[in-house]
């Protein structure tokens, strides 16, 4: 359900603060659209944040910090990742794009509306953007200037030269009983 089009990241800031009992997620097109994320989306996205937490604890990200669930306005683009890696000198409302931009499926996303909003990330300077799908068991990975990937439960996610030494098997991030 699209609750409003064409608004400022303000105005979707209001709209999430008068609204505390609704979920509220952003489209590419800055679409707002009611969401309910699920339990294993939650558990997904707190998993996720819990091994970059770990990793950043480990290795040196000086001025960076995980977060999710962050309002994010950039060059007049609404998001909300679902986990981020975002500089800690930048406004309450990130301006700057987020090192990282994870984005997990729920049922009121489309596939090619995810694949739209890594492309944005990119666009305006993120290094690295997962896009992950619990229901498929595997993540797709984009990156500037390099192919994208599509990644399986056999496979082991890296971080890249965006996140130096991250690795995780994909079958930890995707795990639903542990």
């Amino acid at each position: 359900m699209v609750a409003r089009t064409g608004v400022s990241i303000q105005e979707f800031v209001e709209i999430v603060e008068n609204n505390p009992d609704k979920h509220f997620d952003l489209t590419a097109e800055g679409e707002i659209i009611e969401d309910s994320p699920n339990l294993i989306h939650g558990m997904i996205q707190a998993r996720i944040a819990f091994y970059l937490g770990v990793w950043m604890d480990t290795n040196t990200l000086p001025d960076y910090v995980v977060a999710t669930e962050v309002a994010h306005e950039l060059d007049g683009w609404p998001c909300r990742p679902d986990v981020s890696i975002n500089r800690t000198d930048d406004e309450q409302i990130p301006k700057v794009a987020p090192l990282l931009a994870v984005e997990i499926k729920s049922d009121s996303n489309t596939y090619s509306d995810l694949r739209a909003k890594a492309h944005q990330y990119i666009a305006r300077g993120s290094k690295m953007v997962w896009l992950v799908y619990p229901e498929k068991q595997l993540v797709e990975v984009y990156q500037p200037n390099a192919d994208d990937q599509i990644l399986t439960t056999t496979d082991t996610l890296e971080g890249g030269t965006a996140l130096l030494g991250f690795s995780v098997a994909i079958r930890e991030l995707l795990a639903q009983g542990k």
